[in-house]
């Protein structure tokens, strides 16, 4: 074996470290747990001085030519090492190498075979491609020609995964703007290390212009609000000037605007919101009111808010579970006889239904004997026959009743609805034996 090659086998062996340290002034590949310090079986120990001598012969390793690592690297494969020391050597030299040979330290990774002893101290890519991301990170544009060309084969496909994680944290904008060449697969996960970035601190605003300009069909508006930087508190004037001039070229970005304005808006009255969406477009009233509606934490408000739905003909959102959540928790409140009271005023439609009964229900459970002649009083029609069937489900459900809940069934006038809340008890009879007729 040539001089040359002894020592490039011992180097990268002990990766440079405290066997070669004479001539490598102090390097340290920032190992941590020893395992590397002593010598590799079979590596000689007993150099004559002219060896040790000719080492100043050869260049530092900062100074390797490609052909050097890629020696080193089989070199580091041949040599008898654990696991876990070969993966902390590969890794270190790997480091080096993408420095001056980008495409190749990375072939040499592809090429190696993972460990599953390694795979719990590593990433998910394997315990060697993540050792890239810094190169990546400084030379995103050198990683993505080659990503972009496949030059890797099925490989590829991981290291864009590893070029999306590095770029991506330190530059969501250049992320974003590759989300056309992504899969959709792909996409899901750009989008989420960008938001993962903007949480870390990341600025939104070129983020949010390259998102915004990306089509339709790769950003939705409810994605693009995540990264939408919040207006100045004064702004509704300026928001509401850009959702009219939005509202036709570009709907995507007038509803993000419509949304940001609702939530500026939810601290306001009823009357006030109504005043402040009044000159939007259509359809955009509906986001704004929303976002008001969702954001609000003033209870005097709920009922009005879903008022205002009603006029928009808004009726989706009446079904929708944060309308049934947040009207539960006012009739929960102390506000139950006044829900309940707002709840008969509702159209009849297939869309209020559910409302209905979840804004009566709080106040059945909390004085049935008051409810009951409340629903007495109640006009003949849908809703008094509905609150009839509720009082039904609260007496079997709440109190173990069967009496009371059989009697509000006789009253029940509409024979469909009757029938329905009959198989309503038939299932509570199923459950807890037989109920009384």
């Amino acid at each position: 074996m040539s001089q040359r090659t002894t020592v490039l086998l011992v180097v990268s062996s002990h990766l440079l470290l405290a066997a070669a340290g004479f001539w490598l002034a102090g390097h340290s590949t920032g190992s941590s747990d020893g395992d590397f310090s002593r010598p590799v079986t079979g590596a000689r120990e007993d150099r004559s001085a002219a060896d040790a001598a000719d080492f100043g012969k050869f260049r530092a390793p900062g100074e390797w030519r490609g052909s050097e690592y890629a020696r080193a690297w089989k070199a580091v494969a041949n040599g008898r090492h654990t696991v876990r020391e070969r993966i902390r050597l590969q890794r270190d030299l790997l480091e080096k190498w993408a420095e001056v040979d980008l495409a190749a330290a990375i072939e040499a990774a592809l090429s190696q075979e993972w460990d599953a002893d390694g795979a719990g101290d590593f990433d998910a890519y394997g315990p060697l491609l993540d050792v890239f991301a810094p190169a990546l990170a400084r030379r995103p544009q050198e990683g993505w020609e080659m990503i972009r060309g496949r030059q890797f084969g099925v490989g590829t496909g991981i290291l864009r995964r590893v070029w999306m994680e590095a770029v991506g944290r330190q530059d969501p904008g250049l992320l974003a703007a590759r989300l056309a060449e992504l899969s959709w697969r792909d996409r899901e996960q750009a989008m989420e290390i960008c938001g993962a970035a903007v949480r870390d601190g990341a600025p939104t605003t070129e983020l949010f212009t390259v998102l915004a300009a990306s089509p339709p069909e790769l950003i939705d508006a409810n994605q693009l609000l995540t990264f939408a930087p919040p207006p100045a508190a004064a702004d509704t004037e300026k928001l509401k000037d850009d959702i009219a001039r939005l509202a036709v070229p570009d709907p995507r970005l007038a509803t993000v605007k419509a949304i940001l304005l609702g939530r500026q808006l939810a601290a306001k009255s009823t009357d006030e919101i109504a005043a402040e969406i009044e000159s939007l477009p259509d359809g955009l009233r509906e986001e704004a009111l929303w976002a008001a509606f969702k954001e609000t934490d003033q209870p005097e408000n709920v009922l009005g808010l879903l008022d205002l739905f009603i006029e928009e003909e808004a009726w989706p959102r009446l079904e929708d579970p944060e309308t049934l959540r947040q009207i539960q928790q006012l009739a929960r409140a102390g506000d139950a006889l006044i829900v309940a009271e707002w709840a008969v005023t509702l159209p009849i439609r297939p869309e209020t239904t559910g409302l209905f009964h979840r804004s009566v229900e709080s106040y059945f459970r909390e004085d049935r004997v008051a409810a009951r002649d409340w629903i007495d009083a109640l006009p003949p029609g849908t809703w008094r026959d509905r609150a009839l069937a509720g009082y039904s489900q609260v007496a079997l459900h709440d109190h173990n009743d069967p009496q009371a809940s059989r009697r509000a069934l006789q009253q029940i006038s509409d024979s469909d609805l009757r029938t329905e809340a009959e198989s309503w008890r038939t299932q509570w009879g199923k459950r807890t034996g037989p109920a009384e007729k």
